[in-house]
């Protein structure tokens, strides 16, 4: 193949048994670099520019996918769709003989995210829209990963929700820097550094120091907790666009 050149690239969409989008439309949107078809089962992406790999367009197309699976995840709490490539469709736009141009399939082994099973299922009716100021840069993995970690049972509530808020203070800003840079009231933060800080049990305080309470969170803190993190990640995602967004305050977050 003297001229290969993707025409398009397949991705197997997985959702948990938790969720089911049989009844969801196909959703068709184009942005400067592809164009994506996201149908039952399967998504399709067809690229506007010239790649001459599956690989070389993957690394151009599969961040984006990855923002639309956690930014679809913070919307909904947990991961509702999972995009794993299947195969990308090659043709040879300088064939060395007359014909119509040769077509290979280059596939892929990749297992999609493994899901946990509960007895309820909720019926979408639509997919998950695609995000329009949401990336998921390295520290959105890091932070997701460290969420994904406490949705799992793997880490306490107050020790991951302070990982996230010390990674937005890290870099050298205190914490009103932060506030700023990341469009986050500082009393949201504050109140983040507080739960965390003096909240928790034996079982599950991120510290046991002096000023430690020894008090668990109520129903309402964990909550507060849980979505104030999210804001987080959100908020470190939309970085580049965080002049453009509202300030997120308390009155943004569940009544404690």
């Amino acid at each position: 193949m003297r001229d290969p050149h993707v025409v398009s690239l397949t991705y197997k969409v997985t959702s948990p048994e938790t969720v089911r989008f049989d009844s969801a439309p196909p959703v068709v949107f184009d942005t400067a670099q592809m164009r994506i078809t996201l149908a039952p089962g399967m998504l399709t992406v067809e690229p506007k520019t010239h790649f001459a790999s599956a690989e070389r367009a993957r690394e151009a197309i599969d961040p984006f996918l990855r923002s639309w699976e956690i930014d679809a995840a913070l919307r909904f709490g947990r991961s509702e769709i999972v995009f794993a490539f299947e195969d990308a469709q090659i043709v040879d736009r300088d064939p060395p003989k007359p014909g119509s141009p040769h077509t290979i399939e280059v596939a892929s082994v990749e297992t999609a995210s493994a899901f946990d099973k509960v007895t309820v299922t909720v019926s979408r009716g639509k997919y998950p829209e695609p995000p329009s100021f949401f990336t998921a840069s390295p520290d959105v993995e890091t932070l997701w990963q460290r969420y994904q970690g406490y949705l799992d049972g793997r880490e306490p509530l107050l020790s991951m929700a302070y990982f996230c808020l010390t990674l937005l203070e890290s870099g050298g800003r205190n914490r009103r820097a932060a506030a700023n840079a990341f469009g986050i009231s500082k009393e949201v933060l504050d109140k983040l550094g507080e739960l965390t800080s003096k909240r928790g049990d034996a079982r599950t305080a991120r510290k046991f120091g002096r000023a430690a309470s020894r008090t668990p969170l109520t129903i309402a803190e964990s909550s507060w907790v849980e979505e104030a993190t999210k804001v987080l990640i959100r908020r470190v995602g939309e970085t580049s666009h965080v002049a453009t967004r509202p300030m997120v305050t308390m009155a943004d977050l569940p009544p404690l």
